[in-house]
């Protein structure tokens, strides 16, 4: 694993951070591959940039406020879990959450070509170890 995917893979967080969009799709492959996980609302298997872009912007319509902190990385192979912390406000209910979960990038030729959410961290490590 190059430390350059690792950079990559955190440049995509921060962009989606700043409401820049394309900044971090330009982590994925276009024909990446997001799985979200079936615990999230909307877990389904995503196929290529634009469907990825829209369940992200779908995703993002919720909020007022969202930020994502990299908690994390572990490198295996050409594999990356990243461990993330979320604070967001919601937009109609102005309710505070704050969530913990993980995502395992799978790395090719410098860019994501498979996303795998998980709402627990552990499943994510259990997951990159298998």
């Amino acid at each position: 694993m190059a430390e350059t995917d690792i950079e990559t893979i955190r440049a995509s967080y921060a962009a989606l951070n700043n409401g820049d969009m394309q900044g971090a799709l330009f982590a994925l492959h276009r024909d990446a591959v997001w799985r979200e996980s079936a615990e999230f609302p909307d877990g389904d298997r995503f196929e290529g940039r634009a469907a990825i872009e829209k369940l992200l912007e779908g995703f993002l319509e919720q909020w007022d406020l969202f930020h994502q902190e990299v908690e994390s990385t572990v490198a295996k192979g050409n594999r990356v879990l990243v461990t993330i912390q979320m604070t967001a406000v919601g937009n109609e209910s102005r309710a505070e959450v704050n969530a913990h979960y993980a995502h395992v990038w799978t790395m090719r030729d410098g860019l994501g070509v498979e996303v795998d959410a998980y709402y627990d961290p552990e499943k994510a490590l259990r997951a990159l170890e298998s």
